[in-house]
């Protein structure tokens, strides 16, 4: 998913058509390359995530909606408005999707990386 290097909140198509991304705060970590990354990503009424992987763990945080997960060979998990779940580093992401099909599904996205790496890689 792509995302604003230059830290100004914008929102950007992000992994597929009608997915909105606006990084809404960066900040450097002492002692460290890399730097935590706070956005907000809204998927379209019914809109699913293609096959995909994180180099680093993060968390989401849902604020609106009911979104579905899964990785490797795991069962889908439902997850609402309030709840949180991790991304995990380097296995695949079979499935992210948005349950509404009317809808929209908004959430956060919180990571630490280094600057201009993508948090979003093919399978």
């Amino acid at each position: 998913m792509g995302e604003d290097i230059s830290g100004q909140a914008s929102a950007q198509q992000a992994g597929f058509s009608g997915v909105a991304r606006k990084t809404l705060e960066r900040l450097a970590l002492p002692g460290d390359h890399r730097e935590l990354v706070v956005a907000e990503v809204t998927y379209p009424p019914g809109g699913v995530a293609p096959q995909h992987r994180h180099p680093v763990g993060g968390i989401i945080y849902i604020v609106e909606g009911t979104a579905e997960s899964a990785y490797g060979d795991e069962a889908p998990r439902q997850y609402r408005a309030g709840e949180t779940l991790q991304d995990r580093a380097d296995l695949p992401h079979t499935l992210f999707r948005n349950c509404d099909p009317e809808h929209p599904l908004r959430f956060l996205t919180i990571y630490a990386l280094e600057p201009g790496r993508s948090y979003t890689m093919g399978p």
